[in-house]
């Protein structure tokens, strides 16, 4: 492969890894806040445990959607660079 198709595809690992890192996190924390707050508010470890879950769910579902997203639009560009490269 040429170095620039090389240098692309690091770069996009870097970036995935990154991304997925921190969408780990957001996660996490957003779980931790809705489950705080349902206990807060209503004084109930099952209150706490079904907010948590949901924020989780929702949480996730929405970073596998942007993860699929990301992963598309670095697709259209790796084939944009190869058409580019002409292989």
């Amino acid at each position: 492969m040429s170095p620039e198709l090389d240098l692309h595809l690091a770069d996009l690992k870097i970036k995935t890894k990154a991304r997925t890192r921190e969408d780990l996190w957001n996660t996490a924390i957003m779980t931790v806040i809705a489950a705080g707050l349902a206990y807060w508010a209503y004084r109930t470890v099952a209150h706490t445990a079904l907010f948590g879950f949901l924020t989780f769910v929702v949480v996730a579902m929405g970073n596998r959607v942007s993860s699929e997203l990301y992963r598309w639009r670095s697709q259209i560009d790796a084939n944009k660079l190869m058409d580019k490269l002409e292989m």
